[in-house]
């Protein structure tokens, strides 16, 4: 680390040290079923979400945590695996990891290298450098995580949860008392292939954009995208990047979408306080929001376009995929496309029934369809798979009293923005999503331990001055 980073590490412990009050501790241990202190809270992933969590629970001294999260030290979240943008896609200024102090901040971390002018050029965050931030943040803060540790299932075990793991010494189970699920798209990935082309195309030659890929591979090929999100474009262009001779996005929407409404929610009223919003609110903005679509960045539209190798088609479903001995043929419409490979960039699935390590909560939260009914015009299969919420972003009960463990689990992850905001599980939201999470890790930890509290309490009168000077 270089010295301005260190010093800059030194500036933000201090400024939590001035921001320490109330530093007292307060959680109560509780020993597991196999006679161990169980976690305060086992937060699973650590990435940009997990951390943050970790750094506020830590901060108000909940101090018996773990981040686990299934990849290699440093290799956490996208950024360095699947990620394909040469950017970030969201604002340059955001902010959330840093919890409101700016020695923790993504731009500190950059002046302290390139100084105060090379921020005010930038346009938006490079996406290694990202991770680069991530990592310093990790190890200034101190933040305890455990790499390679993959979830593996979550079962209630009396007041906390049984979490059982693969880890390369093999399987363990941890304890924990709350449950914070911060796995992003590394748990999530993408729309899995569909089974009948991958039995149709030999080994290798159909791809899922959201696996890690060597583009290098891609030299001098043609290459067939489906999708038309940021994820698409993204794709084309790495792959152009490493030497693909074309590559085409085919979109199934007759045109690109090419508004953002989400960059227009991004204000103080819309990421604080779009959980007090009616449900059928909610919902009618969800749905407003899928039949726009979303555009890509405009920088990332841009690179592609200005390839000579890049094509897009509209209107071009893949109806039929097949190949022919020698390249893959691709019936899109009423197009007949040839290609070397291809590649799916379909979106990332949400439904936590989709996550096979999440079965029990699938099996007992609530829905959106459990709770609510949308009118004929705004019915939408796939946002009533989305979890129902509280605003602490925990899940609820599908039938009462049934599971009440769940509200000892919330969840980041994608699926929860119908609940808690379109943008809230992006770094668009941290600042107002993951001091929600915190307080209901704290909350329920409070309430837990409040007939121990009440002891306390009563019995000691907890004298501020002696009892003799009182009565003089």
């Amino acid at each position: 680390m270089s010295d301005a980073l260190q010093a800059l590490a030194a500036q933000a412990l201090r400024e939590l040290d001035i921001q320490s009050y109330p530093a007292a501790p307060w959680v109560d241990p509780m020993l597991g079923p196999d006679g161990q202190e169980a976690l305060d809270c086992a937060i699973i992933g650590a990435g940009q979400f997990g951390l943050t969590i970790a750094a506020g629970l830590k901060r108000e001294q909940v101090s018996r945590i773990m981040c686990f999260d299934a990849a290699e030290e440093g290799a956490e979240g996208p950024w360095v695996t699947f990620a394909r943008m040469t950017m970030l896609r969201t604002p340059k200024y955001l902010t959330g990891p840093d919890l409101g102090l700016p020695s923790l901040s993504f731009r500190a971390f950059w002046e302290a290298q390139h100084g105060v002018e090379a921020w005010d050029s930038l346009f938006r965050v490079p996406r290694t450098a990202w991770m680069d931030y991530l990592n310093w943040y990790r190890g200034t803060l101190g933040l305890p995580v455990r790499n390679q540790w993959r979830l593996m299932g979550i079962q209630p075990a009396r007041a906390m949860m049984e979490l059982t793991f693969d880890t390369p010494a093999g399987a363990r189970k941890i304890f924990a008392r709350s449950v914070a699920l911060a796995m992003g798209g590394s748990c999530l990935a993408g729309q899995a292939v569909p089974p009948a082309v991958a039995a149709a195309l030999p080994e290798g030659r159909v791809l899922n954009a959201y696996d890690p890929l060597d583009c290098g591979a891609l030299a001098g090929q043609r290459v067939g995208i489906l999708g038309g999100s940021a994820t698409a474009f993204d794709m084309a262009n790495a792959a152009l990047a490493a030497g693909a001779r074309r590559a085409e996005i085919s979109l199934r929407r007759p045109s690109l979408p090419y508004a953002n409404p989400r960059r227009w929610m991004e204000n103080a009223g819309f990421l604080a306080h779009y959980f007090d919003l009616p449900d059928a609110t909610k919902w009618a903005y969800a749905h407003r929001l899928n039949k726009i679509g979303q555009a890509p960045p405009k920088p990332t539209w841009e690179m592609a376009r200005a390839h000579p190798g890049f094509a897009m088609h509209l209107d071009a479903p893949w109806n039929d995929i097949s190949w022919n001995g020698q390249e893959v043929v691709v019936r899109a419409g009423a197009k007949t496309l040839r290609y070397d490979r291809i590649i799916f960039a379909t979106g990332m699935r949400t439904a936590i029934e989709d996550i096979p390590c999440l079965a029990s909560i699938a099996a007992q939260a609530a829905l959106w369809r459990d709770r609510y009914t949308p009118p004929a015009e705004l019915a939408e299969a796939g946002m009533g798979r989305h979890p129902y919420l509280d605003r602490y972003a925990s899940f609820q009960e599908r039938a009462p009293g049934q599971a009440p463990w769940l509200r000892r689990v919330t969840t980041a992850m994608g699926g929860a923005g119908l609940s808690l905001g379109p943008v809230a599980t992006s770094v668009s939201g941290m600042r107002y999503v993951v001091p929600r999470i915190v307080d209901g890790v704290k909350r329920q930890l409070f309430l837990d331990q409040q007939e121990a509290d009440w002891a306390r309490f009563t019995a000691d009168i907890h004298a501020e001055i002696p009892k003799e000077a009182a009565a003089a």
